[in-house]
């Protein structure tokens, strides 16, 4: 059981000052969820990352979010309650401003109440301006658990193209370690050249993000690469990610694992 109050926080429901949030997923919110990624962190190239988030409440009235710090065991990290007054409520730079650290990691939140949430992890670019990606958070029910078979392995694709990088996210949503088994096959089914198929651990409510994923394959121009991360242990259950980066510009784009059981 994770512990459930830190303290209580109004003051960043600031929809006037905060940036245009991204635009409102479609449907009915749900109650717990993970956005896989949130910073405040320095990256490659020159990169700072911070991440801002925003919450639409559908009928929550306070949310409790925990920032689940990459490497660590994090059941006992205590969560930051936040009251919902207004109908989005703006939290710029939510790793720094509302949890007090740096770092990377996810961020885990249940509200009593439907809630969407969405965020923006961006960069300042070396010319002025920034880039960033926009990133949802999941329900809980679209993740990975074991004994599910390769319908419930969780895919992305990706292109092995020179002057990027490819970084896979693994975030493990429940309180009990992890073993997960990443496979990297080409577009026609096959293991992908190199070393293409190892697993990682993942401690309670833990991620890791694995930087330039595709530097452990041979060299050479791939297409339609393919992904699969599942969950191998008796227990633990996953949600993952994809972000494939430009490494002149830091520019990103981010790409939801599915799963073929939804």
């Amino acid at each position: 059981m994770r512990t459930c109050t830190l303290r209580i926080l109004a003051a960043f429901a600031c929809l006037a000052a905060a940036a245009a949030p991204p635009a409102l997923a479609a449907g009915p919110g749900h109650l717990d969820g993970f956005l896989p990624s949130a910073a405040h962190a320095a990256g490659r190239f020159g990169s700072f990352w911070t991440t801002d988030i925003w919450i639409y409440q559908q009928g929550a009235s306070s949310i409790h979010l925990w920032f689940n710090r990459a490497g660590e065991n994090n059941s006992q990290t205590e969560s930051v309650v936040v009251t919902l007054t207004d109908p989005v409520t703006s939290l710029p730079d939510v790793v720094a401003t509302l949890f007090d650290t740096e770092g990377v990691g996810s961020i885990h939140y249940l509200a009593d109440g439907p809630v969407t949430v969405t965020s923006r992890t961006w960069t300042a670019a070396p010319g002025g301006g920034s880039y960033g990606q926009t990133i949802a958070g999941l329900p809980v029910s679209l993740a990975a658990v074991p004994e599910t078979g390769q319908a419930g392995a969780l895919r992305v694709t990706v292109d092995e193209a020179a002057g990027f990088r490819a970084n896979l996210g693994l975030v493990n949503i429940a309180g009990l370690s992890a073993t997960v088994a990443v496979e990297i096959f080409t577009a026609d089914g096959q293991a992908a050249p190199g070393n293409s198929s190892f697993t990682v651990e993942l401690p309670p409510y833990g991620m890791t993000q694995l930087n330039d994923l595709l530097e452990r394959l041979d060299p050479g121009q791939r297409q339609g690469l393919i992904v699969r991360a599942s969950v191998v242990s008796p227990q633990g259950a996953i949600l993952a990610y994809l972000s494939e980066v430009d490494n002149l510009t830091n520019d990103p784009s981010y790409q939801e694992a599915f799963r073929f059981g939804y």
